[in-house]
């Protein structure tokens, strides 16, 4: 199971997002990765506490700074213990160079993909799962050459994840990268939203914010290969859709299989009325 959320979830309240992590995931021990943020050890605690209130009572904080850290067989040993590792939000390009092309990278790619090991992550920690991992740029319109990208764990090869989509107004940056043909699929991730994608490739939205699925693999116009760096781009024919909380997307067909929506907030109130 793979889990991209949008960042800004909820910890303190409802923690609904979180709440599904841990129920897709039947996470009994987790390994936090904080190593995105400035500030590890506060946000681990803020995780560890969240995670605590759901039920979880083995909850690891990998305190990792540099990739040192993560050749060091304690972190390793955690990693091999837990049936979920959750990746904190921060700076993605502090992440992988932190973690990168090391041992635990490597390891929790292995786990993954053979022993059923569940990933999620959240802001930077959902960035990087992707594969080019997309950072910096201008989301304010298309330019050549404003969005910068490198390697990620390589967890979703050939899509692209962005986050904070629709508070950050993202939708600029994301497409701006895929105009570049280097991937031509995109995933953007609203706040306090989650895709949780299982391993047929189906996946389903949890959240009060929405995801939304870009392709440019068909478009009709693209002169991204014609202009000269920091010139706008002309495209047309990018295909774009929205998902909801209650939504199962198709990764394999890139359609919606099935939408049932949450109730609206005058039909909750009619229904405790009664």
């Amino acid at each position: 199971m793979l889990m991209i959320i949008g960042g800004a979830e909820d910890r303190t309240d409802e923690k609904y997002v979180l709440q599904h992590v841990v129920e897709y995931s039947k996470a009994t021990t987790i390994s936090v990765i904080p190593s995105a943020s400035g500030y590890p050890v506060g946000l681990g605690e803020d995780y560890f506490y969240a995670f605590s209130q759901l039920g979880v009572t083995d909850i690891r904080i990998l305190d990792m700074r540099s990739p040192e850290d993560c050749m060091k067989e304690e972190n390793l040993k955690h990693i091999r213990e837990s049936n979920l590792v959750f990746i904190t939000g921060g700076d993605q390009v502090r992440l992988f160079n932190v973690i990168g092309n090391t041992p635990v990278a490597n390891l929790i790619r292995e786990r993954h993909f053979h022993d059923g090991l569940s990933v999620a992550g959240t802001s930077a920690g959902a960035a990087i799962v992707s594969s080019p991992m997309i950072y910096d740029g201008s989301q304010l319109g298309l330019y050549k050459g404003r969005v910068h990208f490198s390697e990620g764990l390589g967890l979703m090869e050939g899509v692209t994840v962005d986050t904070h989509f629709v508070a950050r107004g993202r939708l600029g940056r994301l497409t701006q990268f895929l105009c570049t043909g280097i991937s031509t699929h995109g995933i953007g991730v609203g706040e306090d939203t989650g895709l949780f994608i299982k391993p047929d490739f189906t996946a389903d939205v949890f959240g009060s914010g929405m995801v939304s699925v870009v392709k440019t693999n068909n478009v009709q116009f693209n002169n991204y290969n014609e202009i000269d760096e920091d010139m706008p781009i002309s495209i047309q024919g990018i295909e774009a859709g929205f998902l909801q909380d209650g939504t199962t997307f198709d990764l394999k067909t890139w359609s919606i299989l099935s939408s049932v929506p949450k109730k609206n907030a005058e039909a909750i109130l009619r229904e405790e009325a009664y």
